[in-house]
């Protein structure tokens, strides 16, 4: 069994039939599908046993509901195939997808990624490449540059979909989403497996269709954005202390949960509140200062000190342009990407 397809579905049934031929039209035939039903009060179950029955390659497992990140880890409990790959219940494929994945798997990558595009039913569409070069760098700088990407968030990086993974890595390593997780728990997945593997392959057309309607989880999100991402770097920090790479990426976990009070209010928020709100969430005590570069050990010390606020007036401009000026290269670069 070549690729496990691993489909999540929570009251699916307006959209699960036209993805699973999406998935079934693939010019690449050898793989499974496994459809794990997530307590859906509609007919998605139904759906899926029917399609079970038609094709010997679909199986269908059934849980209380328990959110998507519990119904993917069920999935690759079962899955049997020697990559997974994870497609929503309401998404699609496009027809050669397995096949241009596999085929950049070759350069024995443990993770192949592909652009995506987001579409509507009013026929909106909007196409999604990496927002920086990480693609074009190799071996550790190939990984240490997507792993910066993961943990301030790239919009082709952290989504769970449009990727293959070796499935012999997640298992030698133990990866799993985190289900305590409601919001970039794909994110935090994609980053341990960045960590933990060998290479990333990088395929610049779409492979993979992103549905947008009401109901779907790019659109949920309530609260502040700093206080909807706690749990998230909690799971982050926890996660990067268990690898030991906390003292690498330290100030890169520093800037994304400085990221998210600015997205509240704006500098002077970061000001206000950094240290009441930003310092518990940070690793302290736990770090080796010897492993950290002598910028980093400075800037621990200025956290430590309680002094952030008084430095993020010279900090925010630089970071401000940064994102600016990643922005405006993604916007130039994309028109010069367009999938073949």
């Amino acid at each position: 069994m070549t690729i496990s397809v691993i489909i999540p579905c929570y009251n699916a049934a307006a959209y699960l039939d036209e993805c699973l031929q999406s998935v079934l039209a693939q010019t690449m035939a050898d793989f499974e599908i496994i459809i794990v039903d997530d307590g859906s009060k509609d007919d998605t179950l139904a759906i899926a046993q029917r399609a079970a029955r038609l094709d010997a390659r679909i199986r269908v497992l059934h849980q209380e509901n328990a959110g998507v990140s519990a119904a993917r880890n069920a999935g690759l409990d079962a899955a049997q195939g020697e990559y997974v790959t994870f497609v929503d219940g309401d998404d699609l494929l496009v027809p050669d997808a397995f096949e241009v994945m596999l085929q950049a798997a070759k350069g024995g990558a443990d993770m192949v990624v592909c652009a995506h595009e987001t579409f509507d039913d009013a026929g909106g569409r909007e196409v999604f490449y990496p927002e920086t070069c990480w693609w074009a760098l190799e071996g550790e700088a190939q990984r240490h540059a997507a792993a910066l990407r993961l943990i301030e968030g790239d919009s082709v990086l952290n989504i769970m979909c449009n990727k293959l993974h070796r499935r012999a890595l997640l298992e030698g390593e133990g990866i799993r989403l985190c289900p305590g997780l409601r919001i970039a728990e794909d994110a935090l997945f994609n980053l341990e497996a960045v960590l933990a593997g060998h290479g990333i392959a990088y395929v610049g057309r779409i492979a993979y269709r992103y549905r947008m309607h009401a109901q779907s989880a790019m659109h949920r999100s309530a609260g502040s954005v700093f206080e909807t991402h706690i749990p998230w770097f909690g799971a982050m920090r926890a996660m990067l202390q268990r690898r030991g790479v906390m003292e690498r990426y330290y100030r890169a976990f520093l800037d994304t949960v400085a990221l998210r009070l600015y997205k509240d209010g704006g500098a002077a928020g970061v000001m206000r509140d950094f240290n009441r709100m930003a310092r518990p969430v940070l690793p302290d005590q736990e770090l080796d200062r010897m492993r950290m570069s002598a910028a980093d050990r400075l800037l621990l010390a200025i956290v430590r000190r309680r002094l952030y606020p008084c430095v993020y007036p010279l900090i925010y401009p630089v970071q401000v342009a940064a994102r600016k000026l990643s922005a405006l290269a993604f916007r130039l670069r994309a028109k010069k990407e367009m999938p073949v």
